[in-house]
């Protein structure tokens, strides 16, 4: 009973919407003009009436200094996912 989670968002569909940390890294910031920690996480996009969790736009980082949002794309995504792949955990939970 121990790792038995009671609150579980992701069952609740209003929930569902509220993005979700996957990690945190160290990275330079424009705006602040040195390295400080980003965090990263699952934005999901709503489809008529659902939210979809896996669509271009959906992972995002923001400063933890000044925060500053951006999308991630590219390389850049293509790299986070496969760093959350390899720790053992699934980019959609």
């Amino acid at each position: 009973m121990a790792g038995m989670r009671i609150f579980r968002p992701e069952r609740i569909p209003g929930l569902s919407r509220i993005p979700k940390e996957l990690l945190r890294r160290e990275r330079f910031c424009e705006r602040c003009g040195r390295e400080t920690e980003h965090i990263v996480y699952r934005v999901p996009k709503r489809v008529l009436f659902l939210y979809v969790k896996e669509h271009a736009e959906s992972l995002q980082e923001s400063c933890a200094a000044c925060a500053r949002s951006a999308v991630i794309k590219g390389r850049d995504r293509e790299e986070i996912l496969s760093e959350l792949e390899s720790r053992g955990r699934s980019p959609e939970r």
